[in-house]
């Protein structure tokens, strides 16, 4: 998403990871990777870095696009070639193929990493390429905070996309159901009423995640539209076992078996609730807007059918934000990472090649238009914004509400994310599955296991 559609979107990012993401990294013994840079063969001048963002093969208009991206970046810039793979960023085996040199030169990670894989050497350090490019200056300050090691000043990394969870919804069946579609819920209460009215023998009003640790990231989005916090503010203490967090659970299993609004299967992924929102089994999911593409690439969706609208709220007036970013393996050779790093900026905020990939996109069928947030600052990310809007092709109408909220944008926590996420996912399940399942019980008990992973982390 962003300034350059990410085909590699949140749906790739969350659903292949495993309910356990507990890699113990240390063990690993990562720390001499910042010593262990190869060099360029000097028979060959030509250097080729590796990337990860090949699209899926399912998906060939997205790999038009990624193909002739690479083609006009090699004419422009002699010397350095691009290879892509289809080989999504995996908390669970990062670190052990970066150990075995089975890692790309470049990854599309997440905005949650930086802390861990700087503390263990397991990225590079990128700071005289990132200063070197003119625009470094112009990333909003939070997004270069997410790169850049707090301790050292030194970069790690390049932002690309960022994305705030909101609510996709069915238009159509919020006409048949007597509900405005161009006015969403906009509080927990009118959330809960609209699953009960838009439900029917054949449609669920809402479908919640749970497992692959999505239930944990859902969970901290909820949580941040009560006000509640997931973590101190140094990270040290594990704070979701509060009484918000049990508000949250207590709307998801009253909506689930008092209301009967969601639905009766459970145990669902975001690639799941997609497809049952595409194929009209579900009229309201929480999705992050860059699955647009996947709505209607993957489903053939008419994507007037749908509008996204902002997270409803319970007195915290706050989303859930994350995004993905650009690091560098430490093992691969100076060149190498140069010519990775000349790619990813190349590709993704060159303004030619930008215009050159939206238009692209567009003929191709990919989706533009949708909301995005702003990354840059100043008269780049306006140069931005226009060619986005000269070559969109969604029903931008459709998106109005979201694009309007003054909700405050909250990152994910940064410490131990993941792990974090993995406690809460059995958490989440129990109350869509169990309807005697205590919420303050279950997230005392996941705060105790959680806390445990902060104090040896700490240690």
């Amino acid at each position: 998403m962003g300034t350059k559609l990410n085909f590699r979107s949140s749906l790739n990012r969350r659903s292949f990871l495993q309910g356990s993401a507990a890699v113990g990294a240390g063990a690993l013994g990562l720390e001499f990777l910042a010593s262990c840079g190869t060099t360029t063969s000097s028979a060959d001048s030509t250097v080729t870095a590796t990337i990860d963002t090949l699209p899926p093969t399912a998906n060939k208009g997205a790999i038009y696009v990624f193909n002739q991206g690479v083609k006009q970046f090699e004419q422009t810039h002699p010397g350095e070639k691009i290879v892509g793979k289809n080989d999504p960023y995996d908390p669970t085996t990062y670190f052990a193929r970066l150990a075995a040199g089975q890692s790309e030169d470049v990854k599309e990670s997440w905005f949650t990493e930086p802390p861990l894989l700087i503390s263990k050497h397991a990225v590079a350090d990128i700071t005289s390429l990132a200063k070197g490019w003119q625009y470094w200056s112009s990333y909003n300050p939070g997004i270069a905070s997410i790169a850049t090691d707090a301790a050292t000043g030194k970069i790690y990394g390049v932002p690309v996309s960022g994305y705030a969870l909101g609510i996709y919804y069915n238009r159509k069946m919020f006409k048949a159901a007597g509900l405005d579609p161009d006015k969403p819920p906009t509080t927990w209460e009118e959330f809960r009423g609209y699953a009960k009215q838009l439900k029917s023998s054949s449609v669920a009003g809402y479908a919640e995640t749970s497992t692959s640790n999505q239930g944990g990231w859902h969970f901290t989005n909820w949580m941040y539209t009560a006000g509640g916090d997931m973590q101190s503010a140094d990270g040290t203490k594990a704070t979701f076992n509060s009484d918000k967090g049990v508000s949250v659970l207590q709307m998801l299993k009253d909506m689930r078996f008092t209301d009967q609004s969601l639905t009766k299967q459970q145990l669902f992924t975001q690639a799941d609730t997609l497809q049952l929102l595409a194929t009209n089994k579900v009229a309201m999911v929480v999705m992050a807007p860059d699955q647009l593409n996947t709505l209607k690439s993957q489903y053939q969706a008419n994507l007037d059918d749908f509008g996204i609208g902002p997270m409803p709220q319970n007195g915290g007036n706050a989303a859930l934000t994350g995004g993905n970013i650009f690091i560098f393996n430490p093992k691969s050779s100076k060149e190498k990472i140069k010519a990775g790093f000349d790619y990813v900026i190349y590709n993704n905020f060159d303004l030619s090649v930008m215009e050159s990939n939206l238009a692209t996109q567009s003929a191709s069928g990919q989706v533009v238009g949708g909301p995005a947030n702003v990354l840059f600052t100043g008269e780049f990310q306006q140069k931005v914004n226009e060619l986005t809007t000269k070559y969109a092709n969604a029903p931008l109408q459709n998106y109005q509400s979201f694009n309007k909220s003054t909700a405050t944008l909250r990152p994910e926590p940064r410490k131990e994310t993941q792990k974090m996420y993995a406690a809460l996912d059995p958490v989440v399940q129990a109350v869509l599955t169990n309807a005697s399942a205590d919420p303050q019980k279950l997230l005392d008990q996941a705060a105790q296991q959680f806390q445990q992973v902060l104090d040896q982390s700490a240690s």
